[in-house]
Parts: C-alpha cells; sequence; structure tokens
C-alpha cells in the first residue's frame, strides 16, 4: 500500500468513527487512539503516530493547532491531576494558583509531540508554558514570572480570551 492509499484508507476510517460517535478525541487528551480527530473551525486533520507514519512536520502542525487552540497551554511530564516531574509538579501549582483552566499535554505519552514541541519551541526542556499562542518558557522563567507579577497579567489576557 502505498503512502496515499494509507492515506486514504485513514481517511475513510476517520470518517466511519466521526460517523459513529458524536463525540471528537483530540490528538494530545494523554489517551492515544488509532485515529485521533481533531476538529478545527477550519478543517480535520488526523494523526497516524500509533501507525508509525506520522512525519515531523504533521507533528508539528499538531502542536500549531494545540497553540493556536488553547488560551493556556502546558506541555508537561504528567497529567494536572498526576505531575511526573517536580518542574511540571511546580508549573501546575503556579497556574493553578490562579484559579484558571488550563490545557495540559503529558508528553510522556505520546514520543512524537515530546520531541516535537522541544524543536517547536526551541527550548530544550520541558514542562513549557504558552500564553495566548506565545511561548513563555519552563518552569524556572514562570517562577520568575509569578514572582514578579508580569505571568499574572499574561494569564489575565489568556482568561479573557477563554471568555
Amino acid at each position: 500500500m502505498n503512502h496515499s492509499q494509507s492515506t486514504l484508507l485513514a481517511a475513510l476510517i476517520a470518517c466511519v468513527l466521526v460517523a459513529a460517535t458524536t463525540a471528537f478525541t483530540t490528538a494530545t487528551t494523554g489517551s492515544r487512539s488509532a485515529v485521533a480527530v481533531v476538529r478545527s473551525s477550519t478543517s480535520l486533520s488526523m494523526s497516524f503516530d500509533d501507525w508509525g507514519q506520522e512525519t515531523p512536520e504533521d507533528t508539528k502542525e499538531r502542536i500549531k493547532a494545540l497553540v493556536e487552540n488553547n488560551p493556556v497551554l502546558l506541555f508537561m511530564k504528567g497529567s494536572q491531576l498526576f505531575p511526573q516531574c517536580g518542574f511540571s509538579n511546580t508549573a501546575c501549582q503556579i497556574l493553578q494558583s490562579y484559579d484558571i483552566e488550563f490545557h495540559s499535554v503529558d508528553v510522556l505519552s505520546d514520543e512524537a509531540v515530546r520531541t516535537g514541541i522541544k524543536d517547536f519551541s526551541m527550548w530544550p526542556t520541558i514542562p513549557q508554558l504558552y500564553v495566548c499562542g506565545e511561548f513563555i518558557g519552563g518552569s524556572d522563567i514562570m517562577i520568575e514570572m509569578y514572582q514578579n507579577g508580569e505571568l499574572g497579567e499574561m494569564i489575565e489576557k489568556g482568561k479573557a480570551d477563554m471568555v
């Protein structure tokens, strides 16, 4: 089967999945499915990560969509309820102190995103925070910005974007 045939097959499978259920699963909810369908305002896109066919460019597009569609986004190790490293835990605690909902992506459950986010941001470590589409930095930068009040101002802008 060539690349176009496998892409067509994946599109057909995605259509069947969409028709069979009204819920859409985002590509980075922490649980991975054979085909993850992401609904955006302009298109449907598929992730072929579980089949080993997602290219670095596909991953970059998936990350870009997450950044654009989530006013406050944290790429982290583990989940908000169960961070898997101290730095991710610190980042979550800082964001939770603002009493906001934020989206998080567990990079431990998606190797493509784990390596892709480092290339996307040109930042070597995780966690990574994005507010209103802007890369902020890791937990060390978050701590500094939290202490000087700068992060609070950005979060307020993010809150306004959530409404």
